[in-house]
């Protein structure tokens, strides 16, 4: 399975390839890889952890998307994406499942899956929580990634891109650098693994990281 860019890696579904939008119409449920299996989840089970979806075109994000959902009936429904190309309301289980279709109005395109902690991001993180995160993922990538589950990476890391400098404080006090990974589409990115890092309590940031998510470590993955 070839990798794709770090977002994807980010997902769930990392080893999986992204849907190709070749023709003007394809299957709702195909356009969002995954996104069935996932709702499909009792809430407590993916309590702490979403997908997110992002436009890319040749391995890079693009915002100049455009596609709307053909519901049963006759409905046009427009996919709303924001200036990152991300869209900015998932369809729900009972559309997803109705054999809607998506009309593509704008040139080709790929949606790439994020897999995201549902922590909402502040300048300070609680590690505990992440790593409830990340056991829950690990927990669930079999029952969501289905035959591809085998390839998944284990998910061991959170990532915090747009953060700046980041630290975590540790049990007795002291404070300690987060490594950075720098990936060709986010630049610099800090990361913690808790396994790797058991004293550490809670993260610190410059700014809040515009969102966290959960994969492999970066050289692994």
């Amino acid at each position: 399975m070839r990798r794709r860019s770090m977002l994807a890696l980010m997902a769930a579904a990392a080893a999986a390839p992204r849907t190709a939008l070749a023709a003007d119409v394809v299957s709702l449920d195909k356009l969002f890889p995954f996104l069935t299996a996932y709702l499909k989840l009792p809430f407590s089970d993916r309590s702490h952890f979403y997908l997110a979806y992002r436009a890319y075109r040749d391995k890079h994000p693009v915002a100049d998307v455009k596609a709307s959902i053909l519901a049963p009936g006759g409905a046009h429904i427009p996919i709303g994406f924001d200036r990152q190309g991300i869209v900015t309301r998932l369809p729900d289980l009972a559309l997803l499942t109705s054999g809607a279709q998506v009309a593509i109005e704008s040139a080709p395109f790929q949606l790439g899956p994020e897999l995201r902690c549902a922590i909402a991001p502040s300048n300070r993180i609680d590690v505990g929580e992440l790593n409830m995160a990340l056991v829950q993922v690990n927990k669930d990538v079999v029952k969501f990634a289905g035959a591809l589950s085998f390839v998944v990476p284990k998910f061991t890391t959170a990532y915090f891109p747009d953060a700046g400098g980041a630290q975590a404080a540790l049990a007795d006090g002291r404070t300690a650098p987060l490594p950075t990974y720098t990936f060709p589409q986010l630049g610099p990115v800090a990361y913690i693994e808790p396994a790797a890092m058991a004293t550490a309590r809670s993260v610190m940031f410059a700014r809040p990281p515009s969102r966290i998510l959960l994969g492999g470590h970066p050289k692994k993955t």
